[in-house]
């Protein structure tokens, strides 16, 4: 009997997972490879016309035949992120023309940026359309998030950056990444070129599946990942994972107190945000930097990109200075500029920085909304989407954001939109909300099944 019970069981086995394969649409599955192919290190890359051609930007531009059918078929429900997207690459290629003059430079900057930036969104625009899809997605990734969690953990513990070692003597090609030490550990940085961008991509997910309505491993292996952020000893991945635990935190008490709501939160922190603008001497900006900064040095040197960064920004606001040299003090040696919004219209024109954050904000804001007249497992879900997104458009202002972490904010972005015009969250009724109350406990409601992927 025993002996016949376990092909019995293997074959239940195999046949649930057969179940699960056959319910995930094939964009879904291609939109996971690609998220695979963001983790090779970019010795791999090679530089074809001054532009670099990573595996993820070859996948990007084959999946662009997949993209423009589904655009002509009428399958994408468009939006005005949508319409932002398209605006801001453009501003960038006629911006690289005017700056530099030359058709080439122009094709190399436009170019890459269109592949990041739209193809990467626009890509998730057409895959995703329920957030079932984002949940089978989410289930594909779990692996790639819970290991490169554990390789920065092993790398920050051993004081070995091995991924890059075994890169380097792979390709020849030396690595870029400096070794650095906080705290006494060493900033891990698995396969990214920088810490703190390996620690703001991890630092995304954590909302995102502790809140999903997944269970079991998926939930689990991406939560821990996603903590894995720590180990980059960066100020990105610190700030990412706090505010994610306050926002995780706050929607938890908007579930339960009928007064407590998230239209109250944004009120008051944007009344907070004008009071410190005005009675602090650095602005807003420079104060969270001074105090929130795990390095001195780094703190101080973005107040003054801040500053002077501005000042360029004001001298040319329409196409930017392209990527020459920025204005600042002779002292000043680095020309490293950590600010993702400041540096778009630095480069490419106040335009480009305002197509891109309008589309970053309009998504969280559509997504929020939609969630209100979601059931209750999906509202979760979209909640945990804005809350990652808003990690990430705050947690820029200390960051510049360039190849495979550039690529996945603008699938997130698209990933927003997607699920805020998706059918189910249009034709889904509101749920049924308590009478209001004064900061009197919710009643109890019946628990709803998490959604399984």
């Amino acid at each position: 009997m025993r002996l016949a019970s376990k092909p019995a069981k293997s074959t239940d086995m195999a046949s649930i997972a057969g179940s699960f394969a056959s319910g995930i649409s094939r964009p879904i599955f291609a939109l996971a490879f690609l998220f695979y192919l963001l983790f090779i290190p970019e010795q791999f890359n090679t530089t074809i016309f001054g532009m670099y051609i990573s595996p993820y930007r070859i996948f990007l531009i084959g999946s662009s035949v997949f993209v423009i059918r589904h655009a002509l078929q009428s399958r994408i429900v468009w939006a005005w992120p949508d319409l932002l997207i398209v605006v801001g690459v453009f501003w960038i290629w006629l911006s690289s023309y005017f700056i530099s003059g030359e058709v080439s430079v122009m094709f190399a900057r436009g170019g890459a940026h269109f592949i990041d930036i739209a193809l990467g969104y626009f890509l998730v625009r057409a895959s995703i359309s329920t957030s079932r899809d984002f949940r089978h997605f989410l289930v594909l990734i779990a692996p790639a998030v819970a290991t490169i969690g554990l390789i920065v953990a092993i790398e920050s513990v051993s004081h070995r950056l091995f991924v890059s070692e075994i890169a380097s003597a792979i390709t020849g090609v030396s690595a870029k990444v400096r070794y650095d030490v906080r705290m006494g550990l060493a900033r891990g940085v698995g396969p990214f070129p920088h810490p703190i961008l390996c620690g703001i991509f991890l630092a995304s997910f954590l909302p995102i599946y502790l809140i999903s309505g997944l269970r079991g491993w998926p939930k689990v292996a991406g939560a821990l990942g996603s903590v894995g952020a720590v180990f980059t000893m960066s100020t990105a991945a610190a700030l990412g994972l706090n505010l994610g635990v306050l926002l995780l935190g706050y929607d938890w008490f908007t579930e339960r107190f009928r007064n407590v709501t998230w239209s109250l939160f944004v009120s008051f922190g944007g009344m907070l945000y004008l009071a410190v603008e005005i009675a602090s001497n650095s602005g807003a900006y420079g104060l969270m930097v001074r105090y929130v900064a795990l390095n001195a040095g780094s703190a101080y040197n973005r107040v003054l990109i801040w500053r002077f960064g501005t000042e360029s920004i004001l001298q040319n606001p329409w196409l930017g200075i392209g990527y020459d040299d920025w204005d600042r003090p002779m002292w000043m040696h680095s020309g490293s500029f950590d600010h993702f919004w400041l540096i778009l219209a630095l480069r490419f024109g106040i335009p480009a920085l305002v197509c891109f954050l309008l589309a970053s904000l309009l998504a969280l804001a559509m997504i929020m909304r939609r969630s209100t007249k979601s059931t209750q497992v999906d509202a979760r879900l979209m909640r945990g989407v804005a809350i990652s997104l808003a990690i990430f458009v705050i947690g820029v202002c200390s960051v510049s954001l360039w190849l495979a972490p550039l690529v996945w904010f603008f699938m997130l972005v698209g990933v927003g939109v997607s699920l805020a015009v998706s059918p189910e969250a249009r034709t889904a009724l509101a749920p049924p909300q308590p009478p209001a109350i004064h900061l009197n406990r919710r009643p109890r409601r019946s628990r709803s099944s998490p959604a399984r992927a």
